[in-house]
């Protein structure tokens, strides 16, 4: 099996090729990534054998040098920091949508399936639990990146017949293209170098998704195992916690302090998403929130 991976050096995607460097049914990653952030290490890092790589721009990348076809396609490139994109809201949908209508192009031409990277910040604020039957309905993005999102499906749905839409929870655990804009590394960035902790107020004691990267990871590679492309779409979340039991948490390790600050960001009342369809399919959980903060301290604190 040969896989493309777009943005593949990014947090996801350099811990995702991590482990499927070492699945001997993948012969080759293809991956492609403009390295914006300069997170070099993510390729640095990694066996080389089965890896193709162009340092390229997705809107500016020529899909017809793939002159091998591959199996399926894993769309991680994107602008992702959500609160960062109410300074930038329309390069954020203009570059996310554009990207995904290249890749869409690309997958449709060749009949082959896709795995679309998408966020449960397309729910917003919401006063139900938000589950397979009604995550069609409950949308209510409060952000550039989160309105991105959901162009994108709403492109993949129109063009494809073959693919599968994943809402990841906010990201948390270590990779080699780690990023610590998302809440929980973010926190334990703060606490190691002695930061107060920026959390938003009124948001402390609100409930929000998130996921641990070990899952995240293991859950895209269920997609492909399982060859999960019928039209599907999985809400993928590991735990639905408060900021003060994260804090709490964190308590265990380190001394902090607690900034409150206000922010453009709305979607930051409570709200749970479960994540019952995938775990129907057969997956099984198995990450831990509190165990990536123990694992994050560990590294960070001197």
């Amino acid at each position: 099996m040969k896989v493309l991976i777009t943005g593949g050096f990014g947090h996801i995607g350099s811990a995702l090729i991590a482990d499927l460097i070492n699945n001997k049914k993948i012969k080759e990653i293809i991956v492609i990534d403009n390295f914006i952030t300069n997170r070099f290490n993510s390729y640095i890092n990694l066996k080389k054998k089965k890896l193709t790589v162009f340092d390229e721009d997705i809107l500016n990348f020529n899909f017809n040098k793939l002159n091998n076809i591959v199996d399926c396609v894993i769309h991680l490139a994107a602008i992702t920091n959500a609160e960062k994109s109410f300074e930038q809201g329309a390069k954020v949908i203009r570059y996310n949508l554009n990207g995904t209508r290249k890749v869409v192009e690309f997958v449709k031409k060749n009949n082959i399936g896709l795995i679309f990277a998408s966020s449960t910040s397309v729910y917003g604020s919401q006063f139900k639990i938000i589950n397979s039957k009604n995550n069609l309905v409950c949308l209510n993005p409060q952000s550039p990146y989160a309105n991105s999102k959901i162009l994108e499906e709403e492109l993949i749905k129109s063009k494809l017949i073959k693919y599968c839409i994943m809402r990841f929870g906010t990201i948390s655990g270590f990779s080699d293209g780690i990023r610590f804009h998302t809440a929980v590394n973010k926190f334990c960035y703060q606490a190691a170098f002695n930061k107060p902790l920026s959390v938003w107020t009124k948001f402390y004691r609100k409930k929000r998704p998130y996921l641990s990267l070990v899952d995240c990871v293991n859950s895209i590679h269920f997609v492909i195992k399982k060859k999960l492309f019928n039209q599907i779409l999985f809400d993928v979340v590991t735990e639905n916690l408060k900021v003060i039991e994260i804090v709490s948490e964190i308590k265990k390790y380190k001394k902090i302090k607690i900034n409150y600050v206000q922010t453009k960001m709305l979607n930051q009342f409570s709200y749970e998403v479960h994540s019952d369809k995938i775990i129907n399919y057969g997956f099984k959980f198995r990450g831990k929130i509190f165990k990536d903060i123990k694992y994050l301290l560990k590294n960070l604190i001197c």
